[in-house]
C-alpha cells in the first residue's frame, strides 16, 4: 500500500488507465518506469505537454505501486529526463513486458 498522501494520485491514475484501455491498444507505447512514486509524479509534471500518458505501473513491470509514463516518442522523452536528471527505464510489451533500457533500484512504497 503507497503512502496515503499519494492516494488521490493513484486513483487518477487508476481511472485514466480505465479510460485508454477502453479508448486505445496499450502495447503499442514506451513505458518508462521511475524509482519510487514522487519521481513518476515529478516526470508526469513535467512531460505533461509532450503527449504523454501516465499509468500506475504494470505489475509485470513492478509489483508494487508507481507511475509509468506512456510514449511513442521515446527519444523526446528520454532528452527531457536525461536533462533533468531523472532515471528511468524504458520497457517495451512484445508477448509480455521487456526491458529494454535502464537500470534504476526501486523503492517499495509499502507503510
Amino acid at each position: 500500500m503507497a503512502e496515503l498522501k499519494y492516494l488521490p494520485a493513484g486513483i487518477r491514475l487508476h481511472l485514466k488507465e480505465i479510460f485508454y484501455k477502453i479508448t486505445e491498444d496499450l502495447t503499442k507505447y514506451y513505458y518508462f518506469h521511475f524509482k519510487d512514486i514522487p519521481t513518476g509524479l515529478k516526470a508526469e509534471k513535467l512531460l505533461k505537454k509532450h503527449n504523454i500518458k501516465s499509468i500506475p505501473v504494470p505489475n509485470e513491470i513492478f509489483k508494487d505501486c508507481g507511475v509509468a509514463i506512456l510514449t511513442k516518442d521515446k527519444e523526446e522523452i528520454k532528452r527531457i529526463l536525461k536533462k533533468n536528471k531523472i532515471e528511468f527505464e524504458i520497457w517495451i510489451y512484445e508477448n509480455g513486458f521487456k526491458k529494454i533500457e535502464g537500470d534504476i533500484t526501486k523503492v517499495s512504497c509499502k507503510i
